[in-house]
């Protein structure tokens, strides 16, 4: 008997983004060991780490596939470590901080992916000479299939600082809400112009921090003109980023009906965002910390 083999609906990302450690396993080891001496209780925790699945046939098809397993367990249903195999067996030991997605990682996920796929996204094109940056429909529709392919990854922090927060280093989007305002769904399309000055670092592209955050608040604007309308909402008043928005607010108008936008503009957006808490501090000449989506 041949273990049943499912290839996942989606490819798995192989090796897992960020894990601290890679580990060379033989029959002398098993999930629950490594999770022993790992400091994980679950083992689980390892198996939906490396393979980003549940399902036993398509981890079956991952320890096939992906780590060269031959040799079976004593019932033949699934596959074990060790001989007989084609290479080197490796997993892949996530940081102690990691902890698997929750249904509520799943829900922001299809939150994020609605929002990106929709047509009010896909179809944005943002070019702005002053700061030197652009958005295409390309871009949006590439950050869109990053994220339905889970190389992006989306989970769900209630209790984080940001609304959202695109982080590089693990090229994940956290949001701390699953609401669905217009609002909600700007600060995912502000984060999705940080992912893709990410994704384009690894095809050489540098950014300012301060250059690429005024952009990302004009894409934002333009969206929520394109949703909400073109008059400024007076109840959008007393909060940190005010000036930063209605700044922005003043360019994306002008993109919008193809008005010239001034040096003076972007001076007044440069200097909101840095009097901001946000851009507070920030050298007018430090990059991006982006390394590429690969």
């Amino acid at each position: 008997m041949a273990p049943y083999l499912k290839k996942p609906a989606l490819d798995p990302v192989w090796p897992p983004k960020g894990y601290q450690k890679k580990v060379e396993v033989t029959d002398a080891d098993d999930w629950w060991i490594l999770a022993a001496v790992h400091g994980r209780s679950d083992p689980w925790d390892l198996i939906v780490y490396n393979f980003q699945t549940r399902n036993a046939d398509e981890v079956n098809w991952c320890l096939h596939h992906l780590v060269g397993c031959r040799r079976t367990t004593k019932d033949g249903k699934n596959y074990d470590f060790g001989k007989p195999c084609t290479q080197k067996q490796y997993v892949y030991i996530p940081p102690a901080s990691w902890t698997p997605p929750t249904s509520e990682d799943e829900d922001a996920w299809l939150l994020v992916s609605r929002t990106l796929n929709s047509s009010s996204v896909k179809g944005m094109h943002v070019s702005l000479a002053g700061l030197g940056l652009s958005m295409s429909a390309h871009d949006f529709a590439k950050i869109g299939y990053l994220v339905n392919v889970r190389r992006i990854d989306v989970r769900l922090q209630r209790s984080h600082p940001h609304a959202a927060e695109y982080v590089p280093e693990t090229d994940t989007m956290i949001l701390s809400t699953l609401g669905e305002s217009a609002v909600d769904r700007s600060m995912i399309v502000h984060e999705a112009v940080h992912a893709s000055f990410d994704y384009r670092r690894s095809q050489g592209v540098y950014t300012g921090m301060i250059q690429e955050e005024c952009f990302a608040y004009v894409v934002q604007m333009v969206y929520l003109q394109k949703v909400r309308g073109s008059t400024w909402p007076s109840s959008w008043k007393d909060f940190d980023a005010h000036d930063t928005w209605k700044a922005a607010w003043v360019i994306a108008s002008k993109i919008r009906t193809n008005a010239q936008v001034t040096k003076e503009d972007i001076d007044n957006l440069r200097a909101a965002y840095q009097d901001s808490s946000a851009g507070r501090g920030i050298s007018p000449d430090r990059r991006t910390n982006h390394n590429g989506i690969y």
